[in-house]
């Protein structure tokens, strides 16, 4: 079985897998992470940076399975000391507006909550720790979560619609102000406004931020440009307040986020919307 790590040495010697899903998934599910902790593998201090998306999240202590529902995150979390804890973990990463197309639930209500999946849709809850006890490789895993998400895609009208308005921030680095979109796309503000706090979980201004800070954050992982001219890529007035707006959205400073990268998640799939 998947989630016995005798029958599974060489997977669990892998620690850490990332899959892709199905192509038809692709718009609302950045990746399956497929991890065997163990007490060594992340840092105490593994932290998880905003980036306005959900996580569905299950976890085996060797006795059972626990899913939960981890809505759009706008701050961060600390979880390196609890993962490594676990035998198993399943992480569905999602894109914005990805949880609720599989769960329909306005996601107002799961901005930076965690919750027993069980609570909020007991169907799919049963559905995925099903297909996670039966599961005999990673194919298995893979080709069962594909099938009963594909089973949740419905009518994608309307989510289609927010991910396009989501492309163009992304676009734009996150330096869209709401008076643009709204004229570019023919919609009130209060409506936008309306429409992101229900698919995405929070107002276009705050989702447009995490996004400013998010690419500048692949900026610092990937250049050696100085942070004034990465503030001003990200559309920040000067230095002072690229500074104090990474602070306040990560915790750190940016000095001391290149000094201590391995303590922070990479999610750069999530921006490839």
């Amino acid at each position: 079985m998947l989630l016995d790590r005798s029958d599974n040495k060489f997977i669990a010697a892998q620690y850490n897998i990332y899959i892709s899903p199905h192509e038809i998934l692709k718009p609302y599910i950045s990746t399956y992470n497929i991890l065997f902790p163990d007490k060594n593998m992340l840092s105490q201090k593994y932290t998880l940076i905003p980036d306005a998306s959900g996580t569905l999240s299950f976890a085996y202590d060797g006795k059972r399975i626990k899913g939960e529902l981890w809505g759009a995150s706008t701050r961060i979390n600390i979880i390196g000391s609890e993962a490594n804890n676990y035998d198993f973990l399943l992480l569905v990463e999602l894109k914005p507006c990805g949880l609720y197309q599989l769960t329909g639930v306005d996601q107002k209500e799961f901005t930076d909550i965690r919750i027993d999946l069980d609570t909020v849709d007991k169907s799919l809850n049963t559905s995925l720790c099903n297909i996670i006890e039966q599961a005999i490789e990673v194919r298995d895993l893979v080709n069962g979560l594909n099938a009963i998400f594909l089973s949740r895609m419905g009518d994608v009208y309307q989510t289609n619609t927010i991910i396009g308005l989501i492309r163009k921030i992304h676009n734009n680095n996150g330096f869209l102000h709401i008076k643009e979109l709204s004229i570019s796309e023919h919609y009130s503000e209060r409506h936008l406004n309306r429409l992101f706090c229900r698919y995405i979980g929070m107002n276009v201004k705050l989702f447009s931020r995490i996004v400013r800070i998010n690419s500048a954050i692949e900026q610092l992982q990937n250049s050696k440009s100085s942070f004034t001219f990465i503030a001003q890529q990200a559309g920040f007035y000067d230095q002072s307040h690229f500074i104090n707006d990474f602070k306040a959205l990560c915790g750190v400073s940016p000095i001391v986020y290149l000094q201590n990268m391995s303590d922070f998640s990479n999610e750069t799939l999530k921006n490839n919307i």
